[in-house]
């Protein structure tokens, strides 16, 4: 729980165990139990000091039982704060009543509202709530990440026999991203066997929370100074699992809670310089630490044993990790101290049923993050199934008749789903020809397969994805055009405004094209990322906006000239 006046780059070592009582959905703060690595904090009065800020404001927004107790631990570490924490009457016995409660969560209000402002946030609105895509960071951590959970063949073991998955930049050998396991609380790089344990729990469901939690992280200002709540029971359909009707509620929610506790153990380490060797380059480079430092506090019937087999909800703490301050960071990639790269993820991609469409679930998810590097979309087929399958799958396909109409099967399966998905899907004339197509009834030509691997194909994320990457790239380079030199602009010929600079719309085009594509004013607000109020105004010819904008809406629209 990073606190503003503590380092951010210290991993999260405070373990926060909620204990529920009989199922009920109110915590009982006097079960609250706080572990201090004293090693890592040795100013306990500094550190008590900023905890008690965050938990204020983390727990006033969330209902209270009974009294509100700090337990003390073996070294007395709360016992010079309890009193500040809390009145003396809190300390006693507190009834069930509902005065005490309201008296319990007037008292915290009061004093959280006193405290200093955090970056915590502790509600976040539902994803794809307003429209079917959301931003997420598409740095090369992320790929990386993506990898070590759905290319596990990818961990090796190092010589000091710790489980690493090392990925290298392609176009700079010297940058490079390093994954490691670790137990839950500390940051031990685990050997290899006991890191195959969790290894072995990641996949396609980890893949999904992960690009889920990469959703919302995007949605805070600082995400390295911040942690986010969600209710499992809210991911479920975020999961895609919302029309499973072979597992029960509390079975699901049991599953994001092991899935979540995985992607708890996953470590990153980067070494990664931008525009190295040249003026003005990136150091993105980050120490050992947690992708997500999370928490699962379940809540439920427990049993004998003291344990929830049945949970009523799980509810997941999770802060991003120290990596999004160099990877995810706004206002450092306006200084150039950072990075802060980003697409879009469709909806729909967290749909597809690994089960039954895995190849189409590695593509899309593979693409997601390309699409804002590779803007034109061009691939070719062997390009793309080598990114799901091992080389020497598609070795042997090539020499095997029955392998090769499998792999081709595989291949047509998932580019049917991802049309039917509103993927944009063009077929090279020449290197791809029509019985080589998904469904064709042409027969196939000889060495089919190898004419498929060789062929071309442009392939993009559904609508209007490509468009604000592309109108996002468009700004970019504009803002990155250098600046000449007055006295050496004399001497130059003047070029021509760009295309984009004389865009001119009225209220009347917007409006008439926005009906003609059947969207809301809203759904187009959430494309732009404006108000609704905005594009009310700008129809009504009530407001004028910046060529930036009128080129969005151009290209989101299909306005011609």
């Amino acid at each position: 729980m990073a606190a503003n006046d503590l380092n951010s780059e210290l991993p999260l070592i405070v373990n926060l165990n909620l204990i529920n009582q009989g199922g009920q959905e109110n915590i009982d703060l006097s079960k609250l139990i706080i572990e201090i690595d004293s090693t890592l904090f040795p100013n306990q009065e500094q550190f008590l000091k900023a905890l008690r800020t965050h938990l204020l404001q983390s727990f006033k927004e969330i209902p209270v039982r009974n009294s509100t107790n700090l337990l003390n631990t073996e070294n007395n570490f709360f016992e010079n704060v309890e009193d500040d924490l809390y009145p003396p009457a809190s300390k006693s016995k507190t009834k069930k009543s509902k005065n005490s409660i309201q008296e319990n969560e007037t008292y915290l209000e009061t004093t959280a509202n006193s405290t200093s402002n955090t970056s915590i946030k502790v509600r976040q609105t539902k994803l794809f709530k307003s429209q079917d895509f959301e931003a997420i960071p598409t740095a090369a951590v992320m790929f990386s990440s993506i990898d070590s959970q759905i290319k596990k063949e990818l961990w090796k073991q190092n010589e000091d026999g710790i489980a690493y998955l090392q990925h290298r930049a392609k176009g700079d050998s010297q940058n490079f991203i390093e994954h490691y396991i670790a137990s839950p609380g500390d940051i031990s790089m685990l050997p290899w066997d006991e890191a195959l344990q969790i290894i072995d729990k990641f996949g396609f469901n980890s893949a999904k929370l992960h690009l889920i939690f990469a959703a919302y992280a995007m949605k805070q200002e600082r995400p390295w100074e911040s942690l986010f709540v969600l209710n499992a029971s809210n991911l479920i359909k975020d999961m895609g699992w919302d029309q499973r009707t072979d597992l029960r509620k509390h079975k699901k929610l049991s599953e994001i809670a092991k899935t979540a506790f995985a992607l708890d153990c996953l470590l990153v380490k980067a070494v990664w310089i931008e525009g190295r060797n040249k003026k003005g380059e990136i150091n993105a480079s980050t120490p050992i630490g947690r992708m997500w430092n999370i928490t699962v506090v379940p809540y439920g019937q427990i049993n004998l044993q003291g344990k929830i087999e049945e949970p009523d909800e799980v509810q997941l703490i999770i802060q991003p990790g120290a990596w999004t301050k160099h990877f995810l960071n706004r206002a450092g990639a306006k200084s150039r101290d950072a990075l802060y790269q980003f697409g879009y993820l469709a909806q729909q991609v967290l749909k597809i049923d690994p089960y039954h469409d895995e190849l189409a679930l590695r593509l899309a998810i593979y693409l997601t993050l390309d699409s804002r590097i590779r803007l034109d979309g061009n691939y070719k087929v062997q390009e793309l199934l080598e990114i799901a399958f091992a080389k020497p799958i598609i070795d042997k396909a090539r020499l095997d008749r029955r392998r090769a109409y499998d792999l081709k099967q595989h291949w047509d399966s998932a580019i049917k789903l991802l049309l039917k998905l509103g993927w944009q899907i063009a077929f090279d004339p020449e290197t791809y020809p029509e019985q080589l197509r998904p469904d064709s009834k042409e027969k196939k030509p000889k060495g089919y397969l190898d004419k498929l691997l060789d062929a071309k194909l442009t392939i993009k994320p559904p609508t209007p994805i490509p468009e604000l990457i592309a109108s996002k790239a468009k700004i970019t380079v504009e803002r990155l055009q250098p600046k000449v030199n007055p006295k050496v602009e004399q001497l130059q010929p003047k070029a021509q405004p760009s295309q984009e600079q004389h865009i001119s719309l009225t209220s009347s085009q917007v409006k008439e094209a926005r009906i003609a594509k059947g969207w809301s004013q809203a759904k187009l607000a959430g494309f732009l990322g404006v108000s609704q109020n905005l594009i009310s105004l700008i129809e009504r010819g009530e407001r004028t906006f910046n060529p930036q904008l009128a080129a969005q809406i151009q290209t989101l629209l299909d306005i011609q000239d």
